[in-house]
């Protein structure tokens, strides 16, 4: 299995997950012929879908949260935001049973390095986004041991920290072009409005508001709404800050591609000590996956190759397949390959989709 930019689908191609837009099945796992859906799927906003070809059938990538769980966490956000937006009443019981869902699914998931490959369309970017966030927040919770109660209280905060978005006109944050400094003063309210929502609910900690108040603030105090320094910043605001980052940073906007995992694991490393923890940086990237299964990456003697499998205590040196000589034409039979043995080759670059197909 691998993920693939819509442009490069071709006949040879059956789709390994199913692909839905605003909760509906689109297209089912094994339908075949995904060249004839190109022009829809483009349409829709849906740039990369889940495929299995030669190159990819015997590679897995696994989730890091059950399918089920995801779906549920999306459609509960999405219930959330509309509620509000309606004036009506949250179902906070509600929210806090899909974090403790996602919370127990990462308990259980023995996976060490995280690979991280969600697709989603524009439009359902506000509602993954939040999910994706809380996901990455609790993993990190979990690997500095928090125990039940503290991860509750960080997955409710990150799982609802653009909540305060609602309130914003869509046509600013669905804007394809440069905000003016109105529109970003504009967007620089969601953090208070998010919190305004919320302070009624007794049932949500005020830990968890924090996370919704302050998750645009910086640890050199150049942050918003409050300019707060990393001392006056509770380590939940710390982390939800990263990962919140991190995962706008590697998914599709209306206005740009996503980043390959690397690239923005260099952004986070480059603003240690000036937006983020550093400390925090360092225990985060250490659980991702920095070139994720089923990954098209260039190598430093010209060929091509998927990545098969991770090495968790080498996150750069995962095991590969070569999949294209220095020339760029497929090869017939596929070598495979463990970087760790492999001293003289390095990953150059993670390949684009679009560009490699």
């Amino acid at each position: 299995m691998r993920i693939i930019h819509v442009e490069n689908l071709n006949q040879k191609m059956k789709l390994a997950k199913p692909v839905y837009h605003q909760d509906r099945l689109l297209l089912n796992t094994g339908c075949d012929n995904l060249q004839n859906y190109k022009s829809r799927l483009l349409e829709l906003g849906i740039n990369y879908i889940y495929i299995n070809d030669k190159m990819s059938q015997d590679i897995e990538i696994p989730e890091i949260i059950n399918s089920e769980t995801r779906k549920k966490g999306i459609i509960t956000i999405k219930k959330t935001l509309k509620n509000i937006s309606n004036n009506k009443k949250i179902n906070i019981k509600e929210v806090k049973l899909v974090v403790k869902d996602i919370i127990d699914d990462i308990l259980n998931n023995q996976n060490i390095l995280v690979n991280l490959s969600y697709i989603n369309d524009y439009d359902s970017y506000t509602f993954s986004h939040s999910v994706n966030v809380a996901v990455l927040s609790l993993i990190l919770g979990k690997n500095l041991g928090y125990n039940s109660k503290k991860l509750l209280q960080l997955g409710v905060g990150a799982l609802l920290h653009d909540i305060g978005k609602v309130s914003i006109p869509e046509e600013i944050l669905k804007k394809k072009g440069k905000l003016t400094d109105k529109e970003f003063k504009i967007i620089q309210k969601h953090p208070a409005l998010g919190y305004k929502n919320l302070k009624i609910y007794n049932q949500i900690s005020p830990l968890s508001r924090t996370i919704i108040l302050h998750h645009h603030e910086k640890v050199n105090g150049s942050g918003y709404p409050k300019g707060l320094k990393q001392n006056q910043l509770h380590e939940f605001i710390r982390i939800v800050t990263i990962a919140d980052v991190f995962d706008a940073l590697t998914s599709d906007r209306c206005y740009r591609n996503k980043w390959p995992i690397a690239k923005a694991v260099e952004l986070l490393i480059s603003n240690s000590n000036t937006e983020f923890d550093t400390d925090l940086v360092n225990k985060f990237i250490q659980n991702i996956a920095i070139y994720p299964n089923g990954t098209l990456v260039k190598l430093s003697n010209g060929q091509t190759a998927i990545v098969k499998e991770q090495n968790n205590d080498f996150p750069t040196r995962p095991v590969i397949k070569i999949v294209k000589d220095k020339l760029g034409n497929d090869l017939k039979e596929y070598h495979e390959i463990n970087l760790i043995t492999q001293h003289n080759i390095t990953i150059v670059s993670d390949e684009d989709a679009k560009k490699l197909g």
